[in-house]
């Protein structure tokens, strides 16, 4: 399973492991880390968790973004377990969608504890929903993808920029997540495009550097945490994708 440094550097597993894509797998491996994240939280004591002020606004947008019912997403895995024979698939993608909404719930706790009210809606968040209802399952994907990709950069950034041990611990522990998720995601999408023109890969790259730039326009303050310019956000988010290729 991929896993990811206290550093935010990204580990790949073997290429042999889980090569064929195999969706059983997947859904022992969310399963078990339903139950690591019962153990986890069990640890966490929200009521002293304490976020750093300059990171609450960037947090409260990313929160949102957790959160989705994953209704899209469910129909178009389901057309997909039943056309490619893999009915696993399906469970593995409720789990992934499981974990999102783990991961916004946990935030929301964190962020309610400092005294602060999530939100509702957000301009850029709005943006990408209305593109995954609009979207095939390949493209699904691809945007899943992206995200994930911006999500481990991202979440590396708040754990080390958090001054306290259990907000570090919080953010640790999703970046873990995402991780799988990126691991889990470009499984699927490599075997799809196997053999096949490298141009779908090129328009892939070319939607994430577009994401990359809006990300970096908003979240800018947060990430120079780690990234002390645009183009090492940029370096270390395209090295993460075509790391799949």
């Amino acid at each position: 399973m991929a896993t990811v440094s206290a550093q935010g550097q990204f580990i790949h597993p073997s290429r042999e492991s889980n090569a064929d894509g195999d969706s059983q797998k997947w859904v022992g491996i969310f399963e078990k880390n339903t139950a690591r994240w019962q153990q986890f939280a069990a640890t966490i004591d929200f009521s002293t968790l304490r976020l750093d002020p300059t990171l609450i606004d960037s947090i409260k947008t990313f929160q949102l973004g957790e959160q989705s019912e994953g209704r899209t997403l469910t129909a178009l895995a389901q057309a997909y377990a039943t056309s490619h024979h893999d009915p696993e698939y399906l469970s593995a993608i409720q789990q992934f969608i499981g974990e999102e909404q783990r991961h916004a719930h946990y935030m929301a706790k964190a962020l309610n504890a400092n005294g602060i009210k999530t939100i509702d809606r957000q301009w850029s968040d709005g943006l990408f929903r209305k593109l995954r209802k609009l979207c095939g399952w390949e493209m699904m994907i691809s945007v899943l993808l992206t995200a994930e990709v911006i999500a481990i950069a991202y979440y590396s950034t708040l754990a080390k920029a958090s001054t306290d041990p259990q907000a570090k611990r919080l953010f640790e522990r999703i970046l873990q997540d995402e991780a799988a998720h990126l691991q889990f995601h470009g499984q699927h999408l490599s075997r799809l495009r196997s053999g096949k023109i490298s141009i779908r890969w090129a328009l892939h790259r070319l939607l994430l550097w577009l994401v990359i730039g809006l990300v970096w326009a908003e979240h800018s303050a947060v990430l120079r945490y780690q990234f002390a310019s645009f183009s090492r956000f940029f370096r270390r988010c395209d090295s993460l994708l075509s790391a799949l290729v």
